[in-house]
């Protein structure tokens, strides 16, 4: 039975000799192992990058295919020394397999750029995950991920042009980066270049997955931006998809359903849609948090307006709730209303 099968990706090589090994070792799997079942083909190496290079693949095939292609895969990457191929299988929308193969050999290059980034990651070791890569480019100067990452460091460290050269430079090797995309974007975003970062967060939705949690960070990113710039209808757009989403709780995202739900109510109150406004605020109330009193009564204020502007009830009960937490704009509404 035919699945749905996701596949994107590159596995760089270096040096022509070691592409020729992978290349060769391609060719005696297919034929002696594989029998020729299998997704791979010889269109997708490139001798030019010398690198197996899949633009995003879409396609129907059995569970059989796709894994003698992860299994394969699983052979050439002990040549690659930069790159990453996601694979994924889905049945009726349900993930059934998903796998990211990037190398992991004893190569100098591979061994630096792997405790880069898990350094990168390790409050206070900043400076080490910085000199981790460095080892790792200067070996390897066309590594996009280890620019990625570097920039994600140097952001880190408050080294914003430096941060922006990594990430630039990590694009330029690999289009298709959508982590880099996603930290130049935060970049624009802290700077107050609102445009450019919602072009650089779209651009990690198009080069991402949506089976990825980065691809709904970066969802998330561009509406925010969008509502700086109050351009509302487009914020509109990214936040629909997002409340949208089932999210798992293991998701980074997750956690952002509240605010999404609440961004989302006052977007749409910008827009006039007061109704949808409401049952965005009855989302947002609804979820289990940790909102302080603060919050919950901001949210229970704007649900107010929103039912007083829509010609509904309601809204008296829900300033009052607000301004026994504490708000004082509901307060107000009260002390006008009742004059």
């Amino acid at each position: 039975m035919f699945k749905k099968v996701i596949i994107q990706g590159r596995l760089e090589f270096g040096k022509e000799n070691t592409y020729r090994k992978a290349f060769d070792m391609f060719e005696h799997m297919i034929d002696v192992r594989f029998k020729n079942a299998i997704l791979i083909t010889e269109e997708h190496f490139n001798e030019k990058l010398l690198a197996i290079d899949f633009n995003r693949t879409v396609l129907q095939a059995s569970s059989k295919y796709f894994k003698n292609s992860v299994d394969l895969l699983g052979y050439l990457v002990q040549f690659a020394i930069s790159g990453e191929v996601k694979a994924w299988l889905i049945d009726e929308g349900k993930v059934l397999a998903a796998h990211v193969i990037e190398p992991a050999s004893e190569k100098v290059v591979v061994q630096a750029y792997l405790k880069g980034r898990q350094l990168s990651e390790e409050k206070g070791k900043e400076q080490d995950a910085l000199e981790s890569l460095d080892r790792a480019l200067l070996k390897y100067d066309r590594h996009s991920q280890a620019y990625e990452r570097r920039g994600h460091v140097n952001f880190k460290l408050g080294n914003l042009d430096d941060a922006i050269y990594d990430y630039e430079k990590s694009i330029r090797l690999d289009e298709r980066n959508a982590e880099a995309y996603l930290g130049l974007g935060n970049i624009k975003f802290k700077l107050e270049k609102y445009k450019d970062a919602a072009e650089h967060f779209e651009m990690a939705t198009k080069t991402a997955v949506a089976l990825q949690p980065l691809y709904w960070i970066a969802r998330r990113h561009k509406a925010m931006a969008h509502i700086k710039m109050e351009e509302f209808t487009k914020a509109e757009f990214d936040l629909r998809l997002f409340t949208k989403r089932k999210f798992e709780k293991a998701d980074v995202n997750f956690s952002h359903r509240q605010w999404a739900f609440s961004e989302y109510g006052m977007v749409l109150m910008e827009l006039g849609k007061y109704d949808e406004a409401i049952d965005a605020f009855d989302q947002a109330l609804n979820i289990d948090g940790s909102s302080s009193k603060k919050e919950r009564a901001g949210k229970l204020l704007n649900r107010g307006i929103a039912k007083q502007k829509s010609g509904g009830s309601g809204f008296l009960s829900d300033w009052k709730e607000a301004a026994h937490l504490g708000d004082s704009k509901a307060k107000k509404l009260l002390e006008v209303h009742s004059n």
